[in-house]
């Protein structure tokens, strides 16, 4: 063994990690885009000025898409598919709302919280997309790299280190939601991060 492999076993179980809360991520906006259809279809049609059956066709695919990534996440063997196509997500969900708010429509519910309140666009949902699109992306790298290819092949995943991964993620997925309940706070919207 080489002396990287150490360093490559860290790689490999954060890869691992955020790959678990990437896709607990992924699969709980999918599950409300499909629970609360209304509220997305309307953050769609505002969003990205299409008619009524148009932004439910966007919810579908939308849906669809974060379903099939957080599944590929959840597999080492599909990893790096899912964490790119995360990324492409990411980045797309990013452009659509950077783009609504240049042009002066920060009003627009993005659909983007779990909670049920209005969220106008601002700082938050900006610099939360962004993160999660850096995230996806590094496990994407992260997943390609030859040096965790090769400890995950040797040192296959038991139910225990699965078990472990997953219920870090759990942990990392409570504080996002906690995050973002604490930042739609009114006082704090209206303020630094508004």
């Amino acid at each position: 063994m080489s002396a990287e492999f150490p360093m490559a076993g860290v790689l490999a179980v954060l890869c691992a990690e955020t790959a678990w809360f990437l896709a607990l991520v992924l699969a709980g906006a999918a599950l409300h885009k499909l629970y609360a259809q209304s509220r997305a279809r309307r953050a769609a049609a505002e969003l990205l000025g299409v008619s009524w059956r148009g932004a439910g066709l966007a919810v579908w695919v939308a849906a669809a898409t974060e379903g099939l990534a957080a599944l590929c996440l959840v597999n080492p063997s599909s990893r790096g598919a899912g964490a790119s196509l995360a990324a492409v997500l990411f980045a797309v969900y990013l452009g659509v709302m950077a783009r609504a708010i240049f042009v002066g429509r920060r009003q627009i519910d993005c659909g983007c919280s779990f909670g049920t309140t209005h969220r106008p666009l601002g700082s938050w949902q900006i610099l939360r997309t962004a993160s999660l699109m850096l995230l996806a992306a590094a496990v994407a790298g992260l997943a390609h790299g030859p040096a965790v290819r090769e400890f995950a092949s040797v040192y296959a995943t038991s139910p225990g280190e699965l078990a472990c991964e997953s219920m870090a993620a759990l942990a990392f997925l409570a504080l996002y939601v906690a995050l973002d309940h604490v930042l739609a706070l009114r006082p704090l919207r209206d303020g630094v991060l508004g």
